[in-house]
């Protein structure tokens, strides 16, 4: 049992420092010797000395809380592991609380910027959106914003950058508990539709200033339709090696599934009661049977692909 000054020099954390941390409920309750003494246990110690660590990478008060809630720490070795399991894993396998710990300072601050970015550029477009804006919705000065970006149009690429690659992940992780590549694709397919809206609300003004002669941006969108082309590109080519597809040109089949999934995103935005699993396994139905009726399945027997998507959507939101 060690009294708060002992502690506080054990850790070189300063007794100030060690009550705003109790405060927070981040740390265990003290054992009363009396009506004015206060003895710190080991466990308390070595709790301590988790924050420490945690907050020597970097992270904020906050998002300690936020781990520390789900991940209780005993002692640093338990802190350590869990952040070299986080910084060896994809970023689709990533927990939110991984996620966190894994963020450097700068990161954590330019994530903070892109996401006031997004809700700027969404409800205001490119065009109308300032710097000023962006500035005010993060909570930080302009000249901040400068720091990590040139200015607004390398804010708005960047945005649609961490907007699509959190589309992706999500994908991914949808389709993670399953091998079946159509299966896969329906998964993926599904996720696309339901967040296109976040990919749509960036890019609304993207195409009045590519007509407009920025040739910056119209590379910038060429790039995002490659990169979703080549994610469902390397899903084929997959099936393909299995034997499981048959051999096809995959990036046309995947530029062409772009298309249908855009449609189909339009109609979540504007049909309210679109229903986009049985869009979908109508979709799947006719990728795999296409127009030409066939005699030896039927409906019932082709609609267990609908089956599988929904079980596999319930199997994704439990992970």
């Amino acid at each position: 049992m060690h009294k708060i000054s002992e502690i506080a020099k054990i850790t070189g954390i300063s007794v100030s420092t060690i009550k705003f941390y109790m405060s927070q409920n981040l740390l265990p309750e003290p054992v009363k010797g009396g009506p004015n003494v206060a003895y710190y246990d080991l466990n308390f110690l070595e709790r301590l000395k988790v924050i420490k660590s945690m907050r020597d990478a970097g992270l904020p008060i906050r998002d300690i809380k936020a781990i520390l809630e789900k991940h209780p720490f005993k002692n640093c070795d338990q802190w350590k592991e869990f952040l070299e399991r986080a910084k060896r894993s994809r970023p689709f396998e990533l927990t939110p609380e991984q996620k966190i710990a894994v963020l450097s300072t700068g990161d954590r601050r330019k994530e903070k910027i892109l996401k006031a970015a997004f809700k700027v550029f969404s409800s205001k477009g490119f065009h109308k959106a300032t710097m000023d804006d962006i500035a005010r919705e993060a909570g930080v000065s302009k000249g901040t914003c400068y720091q990590y970006f040139k200015g607004k149009e390398a804010i708005f690429i960047a945005t649609i950058d961490m907007t699509l690659e959190r589309l992706l992940s999500e994908a991914e992780k949808a389709a993670s508990g399953t091998t079946d590549p159509i299966e896969r694709l329906g998964l993926k397919g599904l996720t696309f539709i339901t967040r296109y809206a976040d990919l749509q609300m960036m890019t609304m003004g993207l195409f009045t200033e590519i007509l407009g002669g920025n040739k910056r941006l119209k590379r910038k969108a060429k790039q995002v339709h490659e990169r979703v082309a080549e994610f469902l590109s390397e899903e084929i080519e997959k099936g393909i090696r299995e034997g499981k597809l048959r051999r096809v040109d995959s990036n046309s089949v995947a530029h062409g599934l772009i298309g249908i999934a855009e449609a189909a995103g339009n109609r979540y935005l504007f049909e309210d009661n679109f229903d986009p699993l049985a869009f979908l396994v109508n979709l799947m139905d006719f990728i795999e049977h296409g127009l030409t009726a066939d005699s030896k399945k039927n409906p019932a027997q082709r609609n267990t692909f609908g089956k599988k998507i929904e079980t596999g959507r319930k199997r994704g939101s439990r992970t």
